[in-house]
């Protein structure tokens, strides 16, 4: 299965960050661990056993005194900002690694389809219709970036939910009666302010309540195939987009851009997640949660597709590590550096070793019945043979 050497590459690269971290600064680090025990092998070199463990899905890093400061070469004897640095590094290696990957991605030539992204319906009291797009508009930029293909735009447009977006359209010919020839268009900014929760609405004959409803008149202008007690279903800014006239281009970026590009798309990757949590808190679709067996099935999916796509769910796997693990949830690195900023508000008084035991171990626990929980959606999900790519 892909993803065994997925994961176990994206936790290799963690745990790294932690073990590097606390040998610079001189924490005695016992075990440097690749999997969960059962140990199968290990080496020793110097203080620290170097080892392999039967569970592939994990690892680990065992300092000595992490509660404890005792030890003066503890984990917990050392200072706060050395503290921090340490508990912080696992997640920090896990958001460079897209960096890299992304770079590199960027840096090769990959095929990019490009072509006209028209309108061809746009839905009643939508923020489209009130900025004035028409049917028939060509979309040409999203705030200044250009637009090559509908998904580019779909993108766009996920990582600008509940901002002012400016979208640039081409209209049809000036000229009535003449082709559409791009010299003979009008090019137009429009604002824009896509929504986290597009409104559901049913067809009716006669409208009763505007808010749930809409008459078939207004739907069929946006859609051709709603009859009545269908549900017009719109995306954030409520257009229907196809691309046409498509043709494949070889394209690869300058050196100077792939840098740049790269942390763009990491931010951009961060801010869709956060904007598809917040769709799915204002009672959205869901945001594409996935347990081990999930993330399993759509590493499956995606390997059909070749190497570039399995390196940019890769990726997206790193940045979803890194953040899930530097959040404020016990028993996982955030849970941790929470006591130890804690700590640094008290003005050096600890909590008991004790007591963050406890709430590390519930923690834990809780954790285990959350992938549990969404493991069973998953395998509900492809039980009835649905996709698990979004």
């Amino acid at each position: 299965m892909l993803i065994i050497p997925v994961l176990g590459l994206l936790i290799f690269v963690h745990e790294l960050g932690h073990f590097l971290t606390a040998k610079r600064f001189g924490i005695k680090v016992l075990e440097f661990g690749f999997g969960f025990p059962p140990r199968l092998f290990g080496v020793r070199y110097g203080e620290t056993l170097y080892s392999i463990n039967l569970v592939p899905l994990g690892g680990f890093v065992r300092m000595v005194g992490e509660e404890d400061p005792e030890d003066p070469q503890s984990f917990a004897r050392k200072s706060v900002l050395q503290r921090i640095i340490v508990l912080s590094a696992g997640s920090m290696m896990n958001l460079l690694t897209p960096v890299v990957i992304f770079t590199v991605l960027f840096s090769i030539p990959r095929d990019i389809p490009i072509g006209s992204v028209v309108v061809s319906g746009v839905a009643p009291d939508s923020p489209a219709s009130e900025a004035g797009i028409r049917p028939g508009d060509t979309v040409l930029a999203l705030d200044g970036d250009t637009v090559n293909n509908h998904l580019d735009l779909i993108h766009q447009v996920m990582a600008s939910l509940g901002s002012e977006t400016e979208i640039t359209v081409r209209r049809g010919p000036i000229v009535s009666g003449l082709g559409g020839s791009p010299e003979l268009s009008a090019v137009e900014v429009l604002t824009v302010v896509p929504r986290l929760n597009p409104p559901q609405l049913q067809v009716v004959e006669s409208v009763t309540d505007p808010e749930t409803h809409v008459s078939l008149r207004d739907a069929q202008r946006y859609n051709r195939e709603l009859e009545l007690g269908d549900t017009l279903m719109q995306g954030s800014i409520g257009v229907m987009i196809g691309t046409s006239n498509v043709r494949i281009v070889k394209h690869r970026e300058s050196i100077w851009n792939v840098l740049p590009m790269a942390f763009e798309r990491i931010w951009n990757v961060v801010i869709i997640t956060k904007n598809g949590f917040q769709r799915w808190m204002a009672g959205g679709p869901d945001p594409g949660l996935a347990g081990p067996i999930g993330i399993a099935r759509v590493t499956g999916e995606v390997s059909k597709a070749g190497i570039s796509p399995i390196l940019e769910l890769t990726a997206l796997l790193s940045i979803s590590l890194g953040i899930v693990n530097i959040l404020p949830i016990p028993a996982l690195d955030g849970g941790r550096l929470m006591f130890v900023v804690l700590e640094w508000v008290r003005r050096g008084k600890r909590v008991s070793p004790r007591t963050e035991g406890l709430v590390h171990m519930v923690g834990f626990a809780v954790l285990l019945s959350l992938i549990g929980i969404i493991s069973y959606f998953d395998i509900v999900r492809i039980w009835n043979g649905d996709s698990l790519l979004p």
